[in-house]
């Protein structure tokens, strides 16, 4: 039996993603990056011009991330014969670097092509562009050494892209845009998880994929993409299927006792000990992002109240609370 084309790409991207993880050079992750990204395009090109889009405006730019990256590793491993400072090449150069990494992954301020090409692309795309594009340059980051100039501009760039995520997604009407700056939100915390722990990196990126992935499949089930009509679709869908798919709501906001708030703790006990005051500003936006996800599940709990099953009484009330119970999580 011929494979479809569909998974030889998806399997050419998870390559170069295992690359990524085995490298042992600049070079050797640069080539790695490239298989993944080469492999994800025909994925993310799809048959409707929204995701032609999508796939031309990420392939531009990820072209200029890659090229950044790629002179600067020339230049890095040129600093033998150039006559400049060696404190000043290095700062200058893995600064570069470290821009190229930012660009590919849509990190402040190079954030601006994030919510266009998820808001254009299919929700497997949205959800590799989340999940699996991200694990390469996190990982390659993380080996880089970052010298203490370095290191301190790619914290605030990272605190940065959190506090996007967080307010940009209010103005949203769409689930895809709306979802890329959640995710943007999300890279914050991954991204200064990565920094300081590699082994709680790696878990949090498998809690956030089984969580994203439930998401995204209860909205390509119920075939929504504006947030007004999302409380109405999961509640015409009956009990079960609201408390199935409401759960990936609340989970992926943070809220406890659900999956979701493990996330926030492995973060919080990860950072915590080295940058309280960036910790203090990402759960201060992470606040803000509760709001997208809350908000549409008090809102289908009122629809359900408005159907047969009637649980109106029973189920608004536990909603209300749901909030000062994560605030008091949190404090």
């Amino acid at each position: 039996m011929v494979m479809p084309s569909f998974v030889i790409f998806v399997l050419i991207s998870l390559m170069g993603t295992f690359f990524v993880v085995f490298s042992s050079g600049i070079l050797g992750l640069w080539i790695s990056l490239e298989v993944g990204f080469f492999g994800f395009i025909p994925v993310l090109n799809g048959k409707t011009v929204g995701e032609n889009e999508a796939a031309s405006k990420y392939f531009v730019v990820q072209g200029v991330g890659s090229g950044l990256m790629l002179v600067s590793f020339l230049l890095i491993n040129s600093t033998a014969w150039l006559s400049f400072s060696l404190l000043l090449t290095d700062f200058f150069f893995y600064f570069c670097l470290l821009l190229g990494f930012m660009i590919k992954l849509g990190v402040f301020p190079f954030h601006f092509w994030f919510p266009g090409v998820m808001g254009g692309a299919s929700w497997f795309s949205c959800f590799w562009l989340s999940v699996t594009q991200k694990v390469g340059p996190f990982w390659g980051i993380s080996g880089l050494g970052l010298t203490s100039w370095v290191l301190e501009s790619a914290l605030f760039f990272l605190i940065m892209t959190s506090v996007v995520g967080g307010f940009g997604g209010l103005a949203q009407t769409q689930f895809r845009p709306l979802l890329a700056y959640s995710s943007l939100g999300q890279t914050g915390w991954m991204g200064l998880v990565c920094l300081l722990s590699l082994k709680v990196f790696v878990l949090y990126m498998i809690l956030y994929s089984v969580l994203l992935s439930g998401l995204l499949s209860v909205l390509h089930m119920i075939n929504s993409y504006s947030i007004y009509n999302v409380p109405g679709s999961l509640s015409s869908k009956g009990v079960f299927f609201w408390l199935f798919s409401g759960g990936f709501f609340v989970s992926l906001s943070g809220i406890p006792p659900f999956a979701g708030c493990a996330l926030k703790l492995a973060g919080i006990m990860t950072i915590i000990g080295s940058y309280p005051l960036y910790l203090t500003v990402l759960i201060m936006t992470s606040m803000v992002s509760l709001y997208f996800y809350l908000s549409m599940f008090i809102s289908s709990v009122i629809c359900l109240s408005d159907s047969k099953y009637n649980f109106y009484t029973s189920f608004l009330p536990t909603s209300g609370v749901l909030l000062p119970t994560s605030l008091n999580c949190f404090i």
